[in-house]
């Protein structure tokens, strides 16, 4: 591989600040023996023998026909969300397989984008992975299309022909994948967020350049279908939904075959994801055609407590196909024009992808199919029925999680805003509970019959003030959606070892992505502070505001350092989230063991297990009773 660079010189460049650490590195993680040398610029002209350089910055004389590896200079740009180099200087070439793939690099990593990961299936099948045996060449410089979905956050050019990956590297192997099994780094496979309804694999926010390249783990990123072209239930015995169910799976099957031309270990995978990302990772731990397939699950804020099937809290609750296609398919089938058709199929195949998603009803649930799904939830009570006490997981939250949405002309009015109407009224227009929660958790007493730590008693004698009735909605919205049956999953996995080891986390601090936020997500700004200061200032950790700072993407996307620890709090969490790739520990790694910390300890999420248990929800709700 030609990169067009010179070997590194150490008088053009500090070795301690730059190449020392990386080199130590190395050497800790025993991808180089202890004491490697390695070649450097030769020096002056007139030298006889060759230069290296160990881990330790001392240089050596060496002859020159000796076989060392070599540090090089590194010239290619520092990319970022709206600027990136894919022109010929920076372009690199991989055999994966028998095809040449053709990527590129920047200051920080290998990429490769845009590769099909799966052929273009028919619509409403099945995908099945694609083969890189054949002899060929693929450009792999540039995305592929998105998902057909409605426009939002993909503004333009989604298509039904979008089964696309995109890989960041720290590391590629010789051609032909010649170097040793140890050398190849964890693998993190992403799944988006977007309710199953929209999502992209491309998403600047979630861009894999830092995480790959700080935690030196093989990030992949994929598109997967959405709405009704990944979910629609025809219910024909052929066409049972779950279409992009089993894309995630193909994903998940592609990285197994492939990963290792990209310097990733495909028996150390981490499915990770955020959101719908999130949920679906979750229940991806529940199918037997993924299984063996990754070590470890990350779930960032799975909103399984929204409601369903008439119930407030489902569980990730999968429906079965009769029922579901008499709930949903029916009205998506007449508004398509399609009910009465003998073939719906080829009725359907009329509506372009763009006009089918584009329908007033989008298809976005799991349902049994069969295949994919054989139970109504992930089961977590039994060690014997678990398909998953091989894979350790990692579930967590933001504090505040539902508060981004809700937006600034729904807070509650100063005058005679009830709190129960205003939960009541918030509750189904923004989160879809059933009417009447208020009722249903037994808060139209002066004296609730749950108990619900935190609220006050003023909140039901209608003398609150618009921010303890805010406060409180957000409190126990965000409870319901997302944590208490991740709470509850976690505690059940622990209990009954249905996973191989369970941790569990919550964000207190957070950066909510441009486009996807509300005034309240942002700590308020002050003159010593123009862009909030988190440390010091309260502010609702909203939904999806972990993203930036898993990935490592808030310079990337321009966003400021506010108060001077927004860079270091996101390193230790990529160190974290890193760590849990190549350990199953999420425990940062880099910089060695830190003092312990003082003060009061609390139990986490033991908050919000009593306010779980409040509306129903206990620690133990999955236990066999």
């Amino acid at each position: 591989m030609l990169l067009g660079e010179e070997p590194w010189s150490p008088e053009t460049a500090d070795f301690k600040s730059t190449l020392g650490k990386s080199l130590g590195y190395q050497e800790f993680q025993g991808f180089a023996p202890k004491g490697q040398l390695y070649w450097i610029s030769k020096g002056k002209a007139c030298d006889i023998r060759c230069r290296a350089i160990d881990a330790n910055g001392k240089t050596h004389r060496v002859d020159c026909d000796t076989e060392l590896p070599t540090l090089c200079t590194q010239g290619a740009p520092v990319s970022t969300s709206s600027q990136s180099n894919n022109s010929a200087a920076w372009q690199v070439q991989q055999f994966v397989g028998n095809k040449l793939l053709t990527g590129y690099r920047d200051y920080h990593v290998w990429k490769f984008r845009g590769i099909r990961y799966a052929d273009t299936p028919a619509r409403f099948t099945y995908s099945k992975v694609a083969s890189f045996e054949d002899m060929g060449e693929v450009d792999a410089t540039t995305a592929g299309a998105d998902c057909s979905q409605p426009v939002g956050e993909v503004k333009n050019g989604s298509s039904e022909d979008c089964l696309f990956a995109n890989v960041w590297t720290p590391y590629l192997p010789r051609s032909g994948n010649q170097d040793p099994k140890s050398k190849l780094r964890p693998v993190m496979l992403y799944l988006y967020g977007g309710g199953f309804t929209s999502g992209s694999g491309k998403n600047p926010n979630t861009d894999g350049t830092n995480l790959a390249s700080r935690g030196d783990v093989v990030v992949v990123s994929v598109n997967y279908r959405v709405g009704s072209i990944g979910f629609l239930n025809l219910n024909d015995g052929v066409h049972q939904g779950n279409y992009g169910l089993s894309d995630m799976v193909t994903a998940l099957e592609w990285v197994n075959k492939y990963i290792k031309y990209f310097g990733g270990d495909p028996d150390n995978v981490t499915l990770f994801g955020e959101s719908a990302g999130a949920m679906s990772t979750h229940i991806i731990l529940g199918v037997a055609k993924a299984k063996g397939l990754f070590q470890r699950a990350a779930i960032q804020s799975s909103p399984d407590g929204w409601p369903g099937n008439g119930q407030l809290m489902t569980g990730a609750y999968y429906d079965t196909l009769e029922s579901n296609y008499e709930s949903t398919t029916k009205k998506v089938l007449q508004q398509a024009g399609c009910l009465d058709a003998a073939d719906k199929v080829a009725c359907l195949a009329k509506l372009s992808g763009f006009e089918l998603v584009n329908l007033p009803l989008n298809a976005n649930a799991f349902v049994m199919d069969g295949t994919y799904l054989t139970n109504h939830n992930l089961v977590v009570n039994s060690t014997t029925s678990s398909l998953a006490t091989d894979v350790t997981v990692l579930y967590g939250i933001n504090r505040d999680e539902i508060a981004v949405n809700l937006s600034p002309s729904s807070y509650p009015s100063n005058t005679t805003t009830s709190f129960t109407a205003y939960l009541d009224t918030t509750a189904i227009s923004a989160f879809g509970a059933p009417p009447g929660i208020s009722t249903i958790l037994g808060l139209t007493a002066a004296t609730p019959s749950h108990p619900f730590p935190g609220l006050a008693p003023n909140l039901f004698n209608n003398t609150a003030t618009p921010a303890q009735i805010f406060n409180a909605t957000m409190r126990l919205a965000t409870d319901w959606l997302y944590a208490c049956n991740s709470l509850a999953t976690a505690y059940s996995a622990a209990r009954n070892a249905a996973f191989k080891e369970t941790f569990f986390f919550e964000f207190n601090r957070t950066y909510s992505p441009r486009g996807y936020t509300q005034p309240w997500c942002d700590p308020p700004a002050t003159p010593s502070h123009p862009y909030g200061n988190p440390a010091q200032d309260e502010y609702f950790k909203c939904h999806a505001g972990e993203q930036m700072i898993v990935f490592g993407t808030e310079a990337r996307a321009g966003v400021p350092d506010r108060d001077g620890l927004d860079v270091p709090f996101m390193q230790i969490v990529v160190d974290y989230w890193a760590a849990f790739a190549r350990k199953g520990i999420p425990i940062r790694t880099r910089g060695g063991c830190g003092r312990g910390v003082g003060g009061r300890q609390v139990p986490l999420g033991q908050g919000h297990a009593e306010v779980c248990a409040g509306l129903g929800a206990p620690l133990d709700k999955f236990e066999v009773k």
